[in-house]
């Protein structure tokens, strides 16, 4: 028996538009701050290094990421101690239940190069944690960047400054990773408290 209701047919139209639309806007990658679009390129020298640094810092801070994991043999080529570099970390610490965390093979190269960096340090010891990589891990630490704004950088050839930067999913995945694995494996290292300032 069929029953019809003249008039009366369902209307599926509209509202499911707007949960299809909704649900094509849950897959994509985070929106970038207007000043500040995602960091996807590649870099080649020191020069492109520090700008790609300094635009994933610039976004960092833009979209509010909570956690900032950096790995570097010595950091000595990063431009921690710019004053541009330490007033956009300070803003990005400032937004509150913000985290740090360092990994490096030796700290000697911070307090000679970046003594502003160090200051910064001092200031903010709350929020960083600063790792030394067991005796045991060998090879050289790769140089790494990942944040939870979804964005990475990974450094292929350290002797050129050559890598690349952006939002792959699987390379963020792969350097989170790898950033764990050491920090897992890490002691601390370069206190705030023993910088000698």
């Amino acid at each position: 028996m069929t029953i019809e209701l003249e008039g009366l047919a369902p209307d599926f139209g509209p509202p499911l538009e707007r949960f299809r639309s909704f649900d094509a806007q849950v897959h994509r990658p985070p929106a970038a701050h207007p000043e500040t679009p995602l960091v996807e390129r590649a870099f080649e020298g020191s020069a492109q290094f520090a700008e790609a640094l300094h635009a994933l810092l610039a976004h960092a801070e833009a979209c509010g990421a909570r956690r900032l994991a950096w790995c570097d043999p010595d950091f000595s080529g990063w431009p921690l101690g710019e004053s541009a570099w330490v007033e956009r970390l300070t803003s990005w610490v400032r937004g509150g239940q913000r985290e740090l965390v360092m990994i490096a093979s030796h700290w000697d190269a911070v307090p000679r190069l970046h003594p502003r960096f160090v200051g910064w340090r001092r200031d903010f010891a709350h929020a960083v944690q600063c790792l030394v990589p067991d005796e045991f891990h060998t090879p050289p630490l790769p140089t790494l960047w990942v944040d939870s704004a979804d964005q990475a950088l990974r450094v292929f050839d350290a002797e050129h400054s050559r890598g690349r930067a952006g939002v792959d999913r699987i390379d963020r995945q792969r350097a989170n990773e790898e950033f764990d694995a050491i920090a897992q494996r890490a002691t601390p290292g370069f206190a705030a408290g023993t910088l000698g300032l």
